[in-house]
């Protein structure tokens, strides 16, 4: 079962990371995507198996999770931040929604 967009009251701007161009990394236009926010300290590892500590968390509905790959640019309240991890949450096989770590 999905996480209903309902629940998720807090909301992000997403850039989503495109890859490198000749003057240095690509981005998406800015989106805002519906979530919920926690600021947490702990220690995950990124896309390339280096350590990291963490601060936001990010739930985010399963059909959004396409727009949040590593190094993906993040603004919540103000504060920017970059993607380390998406961990993907099931439930009876099924996506139920995501964790995204960010820096």
């Amino acid at each position: 079962m999905k996480i209903r967009r309902s629940m998720l009251k807090d909301t992000v701007t997403v850039e989503t990371y495109a890859g490198d161009g000749s003057y240095g990394p690509v981005y998406a236009e800015p989106v805002v995507v519906p979530c919920n926010v926690q600021m947490k300290r702990r220690l995950v590892r990124t896309a390339s198996g280096d350590e990291a500590v963490d601060m936001p968390v990010l739930t985010v509905h399963p059909d959004d999770v396409s727009m949040f790959t590593p190094e993906t640019r993040l603004t919540i309240a103000g504060r920017a931040s970059t993607v380390l991890s998406v961990a993907p949450e099931t439930f009876r096989g099924r996506m139920s929604h995501a964790e995204v770590s960010g820096s």
